[in-house]
């Protein structure tokens, strides 16, 4: 009757009571206290949020599951299985279907007891309205940057890269590219015999035959319409449903923007 365990933090950086030693410390003392032959602890460094599918320990704990090899789980709070009432609770209906045991010392929830069942329920509730409210912060954290003229999320869009005093400045190898893709593409968007994808068959050739890469690689047609519908060159920052100019040097006018923007 093998019995493993399950720890989980969003980032390493997490501490004190939800740090991955903590955690399994918690449950090496329970299975010692109990007498539970415990086979393996299985960690976890990603949100509790994700398909089960995307988290390498629910993944292999649903396969032991599914072999016989698991017949009891132990983690050291409920929310270690997942912020989602609905994610969690299909997990648990798996585990019952299979006659497996669950046990969350902190809530003590022992599936083996009838009455967790419905203080499972409201504790995944609790776990996604705390998952709600993290996601906010994190939105008006964004929003706030936004407001200040910052990038409020994300990769620097290409042309641009960080300075050594992390500032946002322009790529000149990269930003020479751009403006040869707007200024290719605005010369064959007058050529009225032209559809979209002979134009952007006819600018990859070219971008190919010059040498022209995104980030290592060829050119291919999302690249170039990613680039093509960026306002972000012509000084112009989107985020949500929210516009606002930002103080970054431009690599083409909003003129030009605008001009293809009719054309793409």
């Amino acid at each position: 009757m093998n019995t493993y365990g399950l720890i989980r933090v969003s980032t390493l950086s997490q501490k004190d009571n939800t740090s991955l030693e903590f955690q399994s410390n918690r449950i090496k003392d329970y299975c010692g206290m109990y007498d539970l032959p415990l086979k393996e602890i299985i960690s976890e460094t990603e949100s509790g949020g994700k398909d089960i599918n995307e988290r390498t320990g629910l993944k292999k704990l649903k396969s032991l599951i599914e072999t016989g090899e698991c017949k009891t789980i132990i983690v050291n709070k409920v929310d270690r299985l997942g912020r989602s009432l609905l994610q969690g609770l299909l997990f648990l209906k798996h585990c019952e279907e299979h006659t497996v045991r669950v046990v969350c010392i902190e809530n003590g929830i022992d599936t083996d007891n009838p009455q967790s069942k419905l203080i499972t329920n409201i504790l995944f509730s609790i776990a996604e309205n705390e998952k709600s409210t993290i996601l906010n912060r994190l939105s008006c954290g964004r929003l706030k940057r936004f407001e200040e003229n910052k990038k409020p999320y994300g990769a620097l869009s290409y042309g641009y890269r960080k300075n050594h005093k992390g500032l946002i400045v322009v790529d000149e190898k990269e930003s020479k590219i751009i403006q040869y893709i707007y200024k290719r593409y605005n010369t064959l968007s007058k050529m009225g015999h032209l559809t979209k994808t002979k134009r952007t068959q006819k600018l990859l050739r070219s971008l190919k035959v010059k040498g022209y890469q995104f980030r290592g690689k060829d050119f291919q047609w999302w690249n170039v319409k990613q680039i093509l519908s960026n306002p972000f060159y012509c000084g112009v920052m989107n985020w949500k449903d929210k516009t606002t100019t930002h103080n970054y040097d431009t690599i083409i006018s909003k003129r030009m923007f605008n001009q293809i923007k009719l054309c793409i």
